[in-house]
């Protein structure tokens, strides 16, 4: 793939969305959609992949699936700033990684564990390419982040568990805190614990009554995108330590409570 094609992509990308912008809005990552699209095309190899990091209430893509991301998202900013992922399926590793080799693809070495007490075990790790925009779009930071997924016996295709780790300047971290955020303490360090709906749904889909008052209570996040309609139930802990923000998040294990999410928190961080 050269250089010309993908500027002659995101060229034509940009334009199409101009010309349309008077009569839709679209989401802030449907460039990065659109884009992965047409590089599967030529490729087939997915290479582009944007991760759970776009700020609330953004429509985002995990793993090539389009998804709505919690309201308390991994690394979210502040109302001046935005954040964008991406990360490729070519630099996953499926053994478990040394500290070394944590360094060597993230730039850093965050805390991290090969399994947790309640089952879960260390599937795969990746690295994703960062970037800070301010208001007028222009990149104000880049940086790498540092992804463990998990899984237990007896997963469904649908659900996740991965932890995200960004050594970031917390002065890009949102400092709002949800109504229905609960924190505790542990060694000095607040740990945040949020629960949602996440409900994908195509362009235009008009909201209920019912569904903006849970939105507005930070119980379900919309987002709009996706082909059909698709549900998840998500749960977060986040937390902040030695310069790096810290996010565990669950999608469709239901099973976990609000006590198993805390304690794996408690359990990265030692």
């Amino acid at each position: 793939m050269n250089k010309r094609f993908n500027e002659n992509i995101d060229k034509k990308i940009k334009e199409c969305l101009i010309s349309k912008s008077d009569n839709a809005s679209v989401p802030e990552n449907m460039f990065f959609k659109i884009r992965n699209e047409i590089l599967k095309e030529k490729e087939d190899k997915g290479v582009f992949v944007m991760k759970h990091r776009l700020l609330k209430p953004k429509t985002v893509i995990i793993a090539g699936m389009l998804i709505v991301a919690t309201t308390v998202t991994c690394v979210a900013a502040t109302n001046h700033f935005a954040m964008f992922s991406s990360s490729s399926r070519q630099t996953e590793v499926k053994n478990f990684p040394s500290k070394d080799k944590v360094k060597e693809s993230a730039g850093f070495i965050p805390k991290y564990v090969e399994a947790f007490n309640n089952g879960f075990k260390f599937n795969t790790f990746n690295y994703s390419n960062n970037e800070i925009r301010d208001d007028k779009g222009a990149a104000v930071e880049k940086y790498k982040g540092a992804d463990f997924d998990y899984t237990k016996e007896g997963s469904k295709k649908n659900q996740s568990l991965t932890v995200y780790a960004k050594k970031i300047d917390q002065k890009y971290l949102d400092e709002d805190t949800l109504k229905n955020t609960v924190t505790v303490e542990y060694k000095g360090i607040n740990i945040e614990y949020t629960s949602n709906q996440y409900k994908a749904v195509p362009e235009g889909y008009k909201p209920t009554d019912e569904e903006k008052e849970l939105q507005n209570k930070g119980l379900l996040q919309i987002g709009y995108g996706s082909d059909e309609i698709e549900v998840n139930q998500n749960q977060t802990v986040t937390w902040y330590e030695d310069g790096i923000s810290y996010c565990i998040l669950n999608v469709d294990y239901t099973e976990l409570s609000q006590d198993d999410m805390i304690n794996m928190a408690k359990e990265v961080i030692g």
